[in-house]
């Protein structure tokens, strides 16, 4: 595999600094920050290295922070521009309202982004990637997290990282942060790290470091070196690039001022600290939230609608998340698909193991707290929704977090997880040589679904796999698992035995040796020899002899190199056969098949023969193809010719037709009953490994997971307790909401139990029903008295049982009329658990209805023997009673009840002084007498009406009713209306 892109820009900045020979020194600070960038720099006097000040300034002021540093420095000192070119023994201090950044050795200057301003973590990742090894990161004094995120990538990039002593600084915030991440390898007092600072700086120059072109003395040591770490740690370090180690091998030689490897190697051996901080550097673990975004969004567009796609309901996502560092990839990856999945599949389950080397860094990943500074590469709405705040930090979610498991797994040591829908392997492959590629891509394909994918880094690739995955997006590093079947299984990865060091320098091939014998043997086998091919145990071709013409035909369809697809079909039956027969026995087997090529018959020795690779050990088998003389023709019987001569051939050759026919037969036979033998084998195979799987899988899952579930124990049961004691303020505030209600509410209630018993009731309730506090956990019947004798009980059983709610008026025993609702009484997870009795008074209301009914029964019951028509009207003219004289006397087929009176019989009845005096009448309660009018009917003459009107009582003080009383007369004079 081709070293990736990233390692080649490490290599290149390297040289090029060595080639200028001086460091980046980035110095940031905060509150009580002057102070100490002050006395880290008295002692500076000459340095070969370009320093830069980040201090934390107001955006609204100028700075005057350049002039207070220059008055006790000996060295240069300037405010930084844009376009300004470092230079060793100069000191660069930031402007107001700016982020800084430096790109090939020159300061850029940039408007701070939305969002939490953190200049110390911006420009130490910009120093990071621009100079690698030769960058160095100090934080001193000040409140909050800023630079804890730079010195991680400052030392992930083999730069060295400095922290002032907590206790000399005057707000030890930012230290503090520096020195619990795990990313400092010094902390000292300010006068201490400016004094270290001029060490490194001017002793980097003579460590010797190993290297590609080392000798082999050299390499000696640094074999020892691995071995310590090996059996220290277990951890076999020889398929890490070489690049990779000697630059974090010169970085330890530095710290510990050692010029010579042989004298580093000696050091290590007899300080298990320093070979434990050596261990750390390998490892690298660097990694941050949502890195290269473009690929989470297509992980959401492109990989998981195929995973979710003729997915069972109760089958689980499963995501694997190897060399996952302190847990921000993992998380990362859960958070978006939980994105994807809330308004698809909110409910699916979802697993993601995340597993890393170093134990270290798995239990940073189990505690799920960052710093502040996340919210650099986490959107605002993602903390929100996905974080908890607490304490200045940010801790993932209870759900991110259960979706998570974290373990120490070695991935070419121990066993892999398996059923895998989306492998993430993006801080791995770019550091190990093209062996430990191979085996680790072989590991993933094993533990990936048939339609499972792999994401890469953006400086990654399969490299010489490509028979393992197909590419799925350039861009992101997407891939998807091909079906293949490997050489070997899953388990042929040689877990648990030492790696195979690939040599750091290879020696030319030998040139090869002509052997005059070996040239005569290829000749006569090229001329001679039969034409044949080199299957493996699977019956693919690994090599062509010869020319296979003849006894080639492949079938059409996919491409293949499956030998009974290539061959003639005529072939395809004998040649399984004698392959069968080849494997089983382990010798050599053979037979012809005779077949008709055109207009004549041609015989082919089939022969197979078995082999072993010598370097792999491989089965293998040669086959070959000899065209044997064609069998004698039957002669033509003719006149002359004698009788045993025709028979001879003939009967010869009906033998080895019913020899041939015995053997197919033969064949067929033990097919047969091979097949019969091989499903029922196959069957029970297939069950036992089924079951042998499942148990397997799940032991391996409760092993992996027990440790991380006893580590955290105490951790959950912390946020447990934190949690019962949040429910306890919430449920005595409840109590007290709960309390007041009921005392204050005017309404009659009683909340009873599944059992039909009293578990609550209100003020009102107590005062009406005389109820004193030994009444709780009574039956409901004590109240039955007051309502319904031996009802109340059953009337609420009906209703928990249907789920229905029950309403009906009840005269109570205090003669007074109370409405009756009884509900069933829901949790918020909807289930019952009882029913809810409520009484009002409606006793007032009830009482005033019967009134109004009487007014309106009182017509029909006491005013029917009159036969001229009657009707009775609201204050809105509308009519709300006739009798039937009415509609006899005007022969009208319309319902009058109901109908504005000025609008009966074609509007007859808006006479305006009739008008008048229904108002005088309905204000005033004056009545009126023989007030005429003219009624026009439909047909016949017109009728003179006499009308009377009388204001009657209503049962409410504020509704006036009018009884018009209207008799026929005949027309004798002038009638008042017409």
């Amino acid at each position: 595999m081709k070293d990736e892109a990233g390692e080649e820009r490490a290599g290149e900045r390297e040289q090029n600094q060595k080639a200028r020979g001086r460091f980046v020194v980035g110095i940031g600070a905060s509150a009580g920050g002057l102070e100490a960038i002050e006395e880290l720099l008295k002692g500076i006097t000459d340095i070969n290295a370009a320093l830069v000040v980040v201090q934390h300034l107001s955006p609204h002021y100028a700075s005057a922070l350049t002039q207070l540093l220059a008055r006790n420095s000996k060295i240069g000192i300037v405010t930084a521009t844009d376009g300004t070119v470092l230079e060793a023994n100069h000191i660069y201090v930031i402007p107001p309202n700016a982020d800084l950044s430096v790109f090939h050795g020159t300061l850029y200057l940039t408007a701070p982004v939305a969002g939490p301003h953190l200049p110390i973590d911006h420009f130490f990742r910009s120093l990071a990637d621009d100079q690698g090894t030769y960058a160095i990161g100090v934080v001193l004094s000040g409140t909050g997290t800023d630079g804890t995120f730079g010195l991680k990538a400052i030392k992930a990039a083999g730069g060295i990282t400095l922290v002032q002593e907590p206790s000399s600084a005057k707000y030890d915030g930012m230290p503090r942060s520096a020195l619990a991440s795990g990313a400092s390898d010094v902390c000292l007092a300010p006068k201490e790290i400016g004094e270290e600072l001029v060490r490194i700086t001017s002793h980097r120059g003579k460590t010797r470091a190993p290297s590609l072109e080392a000798p082999r003395g050299v390499q000696d040591e640094i074999s020892k070196l691995f071995m310590l770490i090996r059996a220290a740690f277990g951890n076999d370090l020889t398929q890490y690039k070489p690049a990779t180690l000697d630059r974090r091998i010169e970085r330890r030689m530095t710290m510990q001022k050692i010029g010579q490897l042989g004298e580093y190697v000696r050091f290590a051996q007899t300080h298990p600290d320093e070979l434990q901080a050596l261990y750390k550097d390998m490892l690298i673990t660097v990694t941050s939230f949502f890195r290269d975004p473009e690929a989470f969004e297509a992980l959401k567009t492109e990989v998981f609608p195929k995973i979710l796609q003729g997915r069972e309901n109760g089958e689980a996502i499963r995501i694997w998340v190897p060399a996952c560092s302190s847990g921000e990839e993992a998380y990362s990856i859960a958070i978006c698909l939980f994105e994807f999945l809330e308004d698809k599949a909110p409910g699916r389950e979802i697993q993601i193991f995340g597993t890393d080397i170093d134990e270290d860094s798995i239990q940073l990943a189990r505690r799920g707290t960052y710093a502040q500074n996340i919210s650099l590469d986490v959107s605002t709405e993602r903390l929100n929704r996905f974080f908890v705040r607490k304490d200045g930090d940010y801790h993932v979610s209870r759900r991110i977090r259960d979706a998570v498991v974290f373990s120490r797994q070695n991935i070419l040591k121990d066993a892999p997880f398996s059923r895998i829908d989306l492998v993430s392997c993006r801080n791995l492959l770019i550091y190990r040589q093209p062996v430990g590629q191979k085996k680790v891509l072989r590991v993933i394909h094993y533990a990936l679904k048939p339609s499972g994918f792999l994401l890469l880094g953006s400086s990654e690739t399969v490299g010489d796999d490509p028979e393992l995955f197909s590419l799925v997006d350039r861009k992101n590093k997407i891939y998807s698992k091909k079906a293949v079947a490997l050489a070997y299984t899953g388990f042929d990865v040689n877990f648990g035995v030492p790696a195979v060091t690939e040599p750091r320098r290879q020696a030319p091939p030998a040139r090869p040796t002509v052997n005059l014998q070996a040239m005569a043997d290829r000749q006569v086998l090229d001329l001679y020899g039969p034409p044949g091919v080199v299957i493996n145990h699977l019956l693919d071709v690994l090599q062509f002899r010869g020319h296979l013409g003849p006894y080639f035909d492949p079938v059409p369809g996919s491409a293949t190199f499956n030998i009974l697809r290539l061959v003639r079909s005529v072939f395809q039956l004998d040649l399984k056969r004698i392959i069968e027969e080849a494997i089983s026995k382990q010798t050599r087997a053979r037979c012809e098949t005779t077949y008709q090529d055109g207009a004549k018959l041609t015989v082919v020795e089939l022969d197979v023969i078995p082999l072993q690779d010598p370097e792999t050990q491989a089965r293998c088998f040669l086959v070959l193809f000899h065209r044997l003389p064609p069998p004698k023709e039957i002669p033509v019987l003719s006149s002359g010719a004698q009788e045993s001569e025709v028979l001879q051939p003939l009967t010869q050759r009906v033998q080895e037709l019913q020899g041939e026919l015995a053997i197919t037969r033969e064949y067929l036979n033990r097919t047969s009953q091979e097949k019969e033998s091989a499903n029922e084998q196959l069957q029970a195979a297939n069950e036992e490994l089924q079951s042998s799987n499942e148990e397997l899988q799940s032991i391996n899952e409760e092993l992996e997971t027990s440790k991380e579930e006893m580590q955290s124990t105490n951790e959950e049961l912390t946020t447990v307790n934190e949690e019962l004691h949040n429910r306890m303020a919430e449920l005595s505030l409840t109590n007290d909401d709960l309390h007041n209600v009921l005392s204050g509410i005017d309404l009659a209630i009683i909340i009873v139990g599944l059992d039909l018993r009293i578990r609550r009731y209100t003020t009102a309730a107590e005062k009406l029903f005389q109820m004193v506090p030994a009444d709780i956990g009574r039956p409901i019947d004590i109240i039955d008295p007051f309502i319904e004798p031996n009802k109340l009980r059953v009337k609420t059983r009906a209703v928990i049982e249907t789920l229905s709610t029950l309403e009906e008026d009840v005269l109570a025993s205090n003669q007074r009329w109370y409405a009756l609702r009884i509900s069933p009484y829901q949790t918020l997870d909807r289930s019952i658990r009882g029913a809810l009795v409520a009484l009002s008074d409606i006793d007032i209301r009830k009482r005033t209805t019967e009134l109004t009914s009487d007014v309106t029964a009182y017509p029909a019951r006491f005013l029917a023997a009159i036969s001229h028509p009657l009707l009775i009207i609201d204050k809105d003219r509308r009519v709300l009673w006739a009798n039937d004289a009415f509609t006899a006397v005007f022969h009208t087929t319309e319902e009058p009840v109901g109908s504005v009176m000025t609008t009966l019989l074609r509007k007859q009845f808006a006479n305006p002084g009739l008008q008048d005096l229904l108002s005088r009448t309905l204000s005033l309660g004056t009545g009126f007498r023989d007030y005429k009018m003219t009624f026009h009917p439909d047909k016949g003459a017109d009728i003179l009406l006499k009308i009377g009107g009388s204001r009657i009582p209503a049962a409410d003080d504020e509704k006036s009713l009018v009884l018009l009383s209207i008799e026929l007369d005949v027309i004798s004079e002038a009638p008042h209306g017409l």
